[in-house]
């Protein structure tokens, strides 16, 4: 199996939670599981992130976005050098309020919406992207891969 396979292989049904939005319902993974993926398949020193931003959208700002960059290394099974692959993520949060109007915790918003951040990085390489892909991609795709 290759590290892309092992990367994009589908979670346990078990780990996939569901959130509701904009009376959607979402299928999400939890960043715990992203990063343990991360560490199972290229190992704790092969991956990094950094968070560039995360603030008040200027736009809005009852929602944080976050901007993080994720760098994996690849090393090869020949002799060619390593390579480090770098792609970002864009992710956010809507600030909760109390009744009375009041942020209950902004610090949490900031990691939620660095975490989805990283998700959406992870994405680039394989991790969860099947739940952002429409039911008919992947049936065409499993129909081309089995014929």
């Amino acid at each position: 199996m290759t590290l892309f396979e092992e990367l994009s292989e589908p979670f346990d049904r078990t780990v996939e939670k569901q959130l509701k939005k904009g009376g959607a319902s979402l299928t999400y993974i939890p960043v715990s599981e992203v990063i343990t993926r991360l560490n199972r398949v290229l190992g704790v020193d092969m991956w990094s992130y950094a968070i560039l931003s995360c603030a008040r959208d200027i736009l809005d700002p009852d929602f944080i976005v976050a901007h993080v960059r994720l760098s994996v290394t690849f090393v090869p099974t020949d002799d060619a050098p390593a390579l480090t692959v770098v792609k970002d993520g864009i992710g956010g949060q809507k600030i909760k309020r109390t009744k009375a109007g009041e942020i209950l915790d902004l610090g949490d918003e900031m990691k939620g919406a660095a975490s989805d951040a990283l998700k959406k990085a992870a994405q680039h390489f394989g991790i969860g992207l099947y739940l952002a892909r429409s039911e008919e991609s992947l049936n065409l795709e499993h129909e081309q891969d089995t014929t």
